[in-house]
């Protein structure tokens, strides 16, 4: 089962909402399920800094931990958030960041979804 959008209700123009991470408790719960990944889509839709975006990274630290890299899969989801930044933005925001590992990095930006949706 993969779920979408961390889980989480994202907005459809700004502002996000006042507390984005609020839920994130129910999410990182199901990590403990083995057949449950995590598309990290929409995230930089839920901050209330510019680009960069740097406060959506600790919650999603939370996400990483919980459930691995080779469980969660990032994504834009750019046809939704058109309004809110642009598409180099989005992807620009976890390319450059020093949060993630070159591994990490390769993990999360396509090589589990390869892994996920190429298991069945």
């Amino acid at each position: 089962m993969v779920i979408d959008h961390l889980g989480l209700t994202q907005p459809h123009e700004p502002p996000p909402p006042a507390q984005p991470f609020a839920d994130l408790p129910k999410l990182l719960a199901l990590a403990a399920h083995d057949n449950v990944a995590v598309k990290i889509s929409g995230a930089c839709t839920l901050s209330h800094e510019p680009f960069p975006y740097n406060d959506i990274w600790d919650p999603l630290g939370h996400v990483f931990d919980a459930f691995g890299f080779d469980r969660c899969m990032w994504g834009t989801d750019w046809t939704r958030a058109v309004g809110m930044l642009t598409y180099e933005q989005g992807v620009e925001a976890f390319r450059a960041t020093d949060r993630l590992s070159d591994s990490e990095r390769t993990a999360l930006m396509g090589g589990t979804l390869q892994q996920i949706y190429n298991r069945h």
